[in-house]
């Protein structure tokens, strides 16, 4: 399907397929812009994405981008003390990347979970003295709720810790545990002492944090379970341990190992909750792993102080490799702030990476980040959030403006002449619209794009057919005072042809050419073309089903 965009010869066609080194495609811009595309797809490629180093074991985070990569750009792209931006700091990796680099960053989000994860892993405390406290708090913890957590060994008769239950709607199937005298692990069904210690009222700490649960997007299934306030996601005696850590984490003199301690805590706290699936096989360990709150049928009531202790650990080692980098890093600092209205001066900033909101169906990072401020005592300021929600009245308009308004400010802050990464991930034509719009109109010139690979696809990735399978990486450059864009032609866009024209390329390079990698590489190029053109019509939407259109009938490979 062919859909004209105007007069005038095809563009389009005098540009030559650019496979960036085996994988990405990039479009024709004008000669000068030319040399400095050329240059980046050498030096950078498509960079592959590693697992994330130590540093990054602190917290989950939804959608944090491959720490090599963001490495990478920076280093590219910016010299040591010079100043990068991240107007969405997320889980803070720009920052901490960009500090252990050797330059100063700066990084802002509404979200207040965001900007404290990012503050702690710039400013950790010594591995010893968190170690201590942890050890502490531990062990008070374990003084007020451990003995609910105390079974029999069937081996020795001995004491064992309770690790956990497995259950099927309200009925316990399953105790697991571990004997403290033979340490054997071992599992049954409940006993009688068992059962009396899963029925027996347990009352919270009357500074154990519980709200009404907002129910957004991410809480739909909470409300048809039938839930009213985030205590009942937890069982009493879960909800009471967790509350009685947090009760002796306060205690903690040293500011920054309380807020370790905190964000130890918040780690685990899902882990506590009645949304771990008690899943058989090969399926990991428990932990949250869909982008959603939810309550399966089959669960398992984890042991919170056993987990918490295994998350110190995965603290002890990010606060070790960050340490071991060079922090506690005096050269950056995130703040909870509205990147709508950046507190910057014109063009003071050197380098911008940037992982915005995908709108659309996308992560929504703010209602997932609700159970880790209300244990945190922070609120949200969710109804300012770029993103786009039905559930909250926020809608594609909202979203759109958000991105527009925040580009903008970053095309004012940024140096002339210097560049800005922005990685996105959604594939909805309409969310591509928002931000090519929003860069566009704020005076960026698209240089490169190219796909970039997760680290670790998040289970929806993996199971949902139509899921992106790759994020895009796109650089953009703000032009030169004095300097103007370079005038394009308009021409038409057939994503069968681009089907045809990429596929052809890839198999000419030796590269697998299946539908979702056909996908990714068809979006780019219209997202290049859509770029240069600066109207998209109607028609024209290079959807996975389309791709998969194109496809039937040719021979497989």
């Amino acid at each position: 399907m062919k859909i004209g965009a105007g007069r005038g010869r095809s563009h389009h066609a005098d540009v030559q397929l650019n496979l960036l080194s085996q994988a990405g495609i990039s479009r024709s811009i004008s000669a000068i812009q030319t040399t400095t595309r050329e240059k980046i797809e050498v030096e950078l490629g498509i960079v592959a994405a590693e697992t994330w180093p130590p540093r990054y074991k602190v917290h989950k985070y939804w959608g944090r981008k491959p720490a090599n990569v963001v490495s990478k750009y920076i280093e590219f792209f910016s010299r040591r003390g010079e100043q990068v931006l991240d107007p969405f700091a997320g889980s803070g990796v720009t920052l901490v990347e960009g500090a252990r680099l050797g330059r100063h960053v700066l990084g802002f989000d509404l979200n207040p979970f965001a900007a404290r994860l990012t503050s702690a892993m710039l400013s950790p405390p010594s591995p010893r003295a968190f170690e201590q406290a942890a050890k502490a708090v531990v062990e008070s913890a374990t003084r007020a709720v451990g003995h609910l957590y105390r079974t029999h060994c069937d081996s020795c008769g001995g004491s064992a810790t309770l690790r956990s239950v497995g259950y099927v709607g309200q009925d316990a199937r399953e105790v697991r545990y571990r004997c403290d005298s033979c340490a054997k692990s071992g599992n049954r069904s409940p006993t009688p002492e068992d059962e009396r210690l899963l029925k027996d009222p347990v009352h919270a700490p009357p500074s154990a944090p519980d709200a009404d649960i907002l129910f957004g997007w991410e809480m739909q299934k909470l409300k048809r379970r039938g839930l009213r306030r985030w205590r009942e996601l937890f069982t009493p005696r879960n909800f009471a341990a967790a509350a009685h850590l947090r009760e002796a984490i306060l205690a903690e003199r040293d500011a920054s190992c309380r807020e370790w301690l905190l964000l130890t805590l918040t780690a685990s706290l899902a882990q506590f909750t009645r949304m771990i699936a008690d899943f058989a096989g090969d399926a990991g360990g428990p932990s949250w792993k869909i982008n959603c709150y939810w309550m399966p049928e089959k669960w398992q009531e984890l042991n919170p102080l056993w987990y918490f202790e295994n998350r110190v650990s995965k603290s002890h080692d990010s606060i070790v490799d960050l340490v071991a980098e060079g922090a506690p890093f005096k050269n950056g600092a995130a703040r909870i702030a509205d990147s709508r209205a950046l507190s910057l001066e014109d063009n003071s900033v050197d380098y911008i990476f940037t992982d915005p909101p995908y709108g659309g169906e996308g992560i929504q990072y703010g209602e997932l980040s609700l159970l880790w401020c209300l244990w945190l005592g922070e609120q949200q300021a969710l109804d300012a959030e770029v993103a786009y929600n039905p559930y909250r009245n926020l809608d594609q308009a909202h979203y759109a403006k958000g991105l527009a308004q925040v580009f903008a400010e970053c095309h004012r802050v940024l140096k002339p002449g210097r560049w800005m990464t922005v990685t996105f991930a959604n594939k909805d034509p309409v969310v591509w619209d928002a931000l090519m719009h929003a860069c566009r109109n704020a005076g960026f010139v698209l240089v490169t794009a190219a796909p970039m690979k997760r680290s670790a696809p998040s289970l929806t990735e993996t199971t949902m057919h139509s899921a992106p399978k790759a994020d895009l990486v796109l650089n953009f450059q703000k032009l030169m005072e004095g300097t103007r864009r370079a005038p394009v032609h308009s021409t038409s866009y057939s994503v069968e042809d681009a089907v045809t024209r990429i596929r052809a390329a890839m198999l000419r390079d030796g590269l697998e050419a299946d539908t979702h990698s056909l996908f990714d590489r068809v979006t780019v190029d219209w997202f290049s073309w859509f770029y240069e053109n600066g109207n998209r019509p109607e028609a024209v939407q290079p959807t996975l089903a389309r791709v998969e259109a194109s496809l039937r009938g040719r021979p497989s490979t």
